[in-house]
């Protein structure tokens, strides 16, 4: 008896509908809960390193942010504009302005050296292992030594490096407009090359044994690292803007035709696109099981990374200025307001809110039949309970439960307070409506009167009316 007792709860135990766990991630509907303003229009990337983000403006300024204290902790200020984003190290940071002057600052700000270049830098910076990396119009690609930025070597390349350049083991990886995909030994010796035929202007991608990267005519290559031969390439609707971004299974990136494209990064088939309000450049971000997209627009996209159908949309009150930064629990965006020249970081999150609606407008009368409903955003599988005030006293009229709807059947006249109380174990929220309940007929006495007034109206108006009227 007892092991059909055991295997019958078993049983049951595995028929019961399993509870789904809560939800992770970034959670739409979002809205604004706190913003950072600073000096200036903000420049290229936001690049983070833990919990601090650094940025720099066009107006000669590196910014350094404790992201979840909300606060700035530093600004340098260079000799001219920047025109790049730092490029973030081991010890400290990188980035030049207009007049291609390096700038290297140690974590706390600190100016450590800087140093001018003599031909225009054509790339993002990179730093690997010490030795920072770049490109220049002269088509050479420079290494220089972090801790005092003195020159290690340069390779010449046949065309600008206008791209920055990747890194896997001991090899240094960049593209040129010379359409090839050049391999350079950790001393600046060439170990090899891929002509893929057309410019290469984005930065490649290493996972791996493969690399990734696009060209000027529009395809998509990936490469097998050991033979340094082509996997795949496929031909996109227009040229890769963005440097692409991975997780497990799938590789994204923008093109110049406003499209964002889902691959399969091991066979390069396309799994889904999207097409975006505008041109972009700006790093995507991925957030759990969703991607963030923000163009030159306001519109702040989100997609699901498996069907690429919308999760979600924010639209700023300015355009976006910069890549959408996942920094858990808040969604971070960037917009510019030129007339007060100021750059402000809006830090968004989910909106736990709770809405309730009367089914009838107040008054309402005794022993009538009133609805109110419950309208809930930001709570996973909510709890709901209403409650009932009259003056000082408060009664629980629907205890704890899912149902979001509650019917209430007033038994006398006042001026009540109708509430709502919302939970799910983490969020909760409060709501409450003032309701009145009157005596069955004191409308219909109103109205009465309401009509006596009318038709009195009427009365008094209708010999001008007349008047009017025998005189025309």
């Amino acid at each position: 008896m007892f092991l059909a007792i055991g295997l019958f709860s078993v049983q049951c135990a595995l028929f019961r509908e399993k509870i789904p766990p809560y939800p992770s991630g970034l959670i739409f509907p979002i809205e604004e809960t706190f913003s950072v303003a600073y000096g200036g229009e903000i420049d290229g990337l936001i690049r983070r390193d833990d919990g601090r983000l650094y940025f720099s403006t066009r107006n000669g300024f590196v910014f350094c942010l404790d992201g979840l204290k909300k606060r700035i902790l530093w600004k340098f200020k260079a000799e001219a504009d920047f025109l790049t984003s730092p490029c973030l190290g081991g010890h400290g940071l990188t980035i030049y302005d207009r007049s291609n002057t390096l700038y290297h600052l140690d974590l706390q700000g600190q100016l450590i050296w800087q140093k001018k270049i003599e031909v225009a830098i054509t790339s993002e910076l990179r730093e690997n292992a010490g030795i920072i990396y770049f490109g220049l119009e002269s088509g050479e690609l420079l290494a220089l030594d972090s801790n005092r930025g003195k020159e290690i070597w340069r390779f010449k390349a046949g065309g600008a490096v206008r791209a920055a350049p990747a890194f896997s083991g001991q090899h240094v990886i960049f593209g040129c407009d010379d359409g090839r995909v050049y391999f350079l030994t950790e001393k600046g010796k060439l170990a090899g090359n891929f002509s893929a035929g057309s410019g290469i202007r984005v930065a490649p991608v290493v996972e791996d044994d493969r690399l990734y990267f696009g060209s000027a005519d529009n395809y998509f290559y990936c490469l097998g690292l050991g033979r340094r031969s082509r996997k795949w390439r496929i031909l996109m609707g227009g040229r890769i803007s963005t440097e692409p971004i991975m997780d497990k299974k799938r590789l994204y990136f923008f093109t110049t035709n406003n499209v964002l494209y889902c691959l399969n990064k091991r066979s390069g088939d396309i799994l889904w696109w999207q097409p975006l309000p505008s041109h972009s450049v700006f790093r995507l971000e991925l957030a759990g099981d969703k991607i963030l997209a923000s163009s030159f627009s306001t519109q702040l996209a989100c997609y699901d990374i498996e069907t690429g159908k919308n999760a979600g949309d924010y639209s700023a009150p300015l355009d976006l200025k910069s890549n959408a930064l996942w920094l858990n629990p808040y969604l971070l965006v960037n917009i510019y307001n030129p007339q007060r020249g100021e750059g402000e970081l809006i830090y968004l999150s989910k909106q736990v809110k709770v809405i309730l609606s009367p089914m009838k407008e107040s008054p309402g009368k005794v022993g009538d039949e009133i609805g109110f409903t419950a309208t809930t955003s930001g709570f996973f599988l909510p709890k709901v309970e209403f409650y009932v005030k009259e003056g000082d006293k408060s009664e629980v009229v629907q205890k704890e439960s899912d149902k979001n709807t509650f019917i209430w059947y007033p038994q006398k006249e006042g001026t009540y307070v109708v509430g709502v109380r919302v939970g799910d174990g983490r969020e909760k929220a409060e709501v409450e409506v003032p309701y009145t309940i009157e005596k069955k007929g004191a409308a219909e006495k109103k109205d009465t009167k309401a009509d006596q007034d009318k038709k009195s109206d009427r009365k008094e108006n209708q010999p001008c009316t007349e008047t009017k009227l025998s005189n025309f």
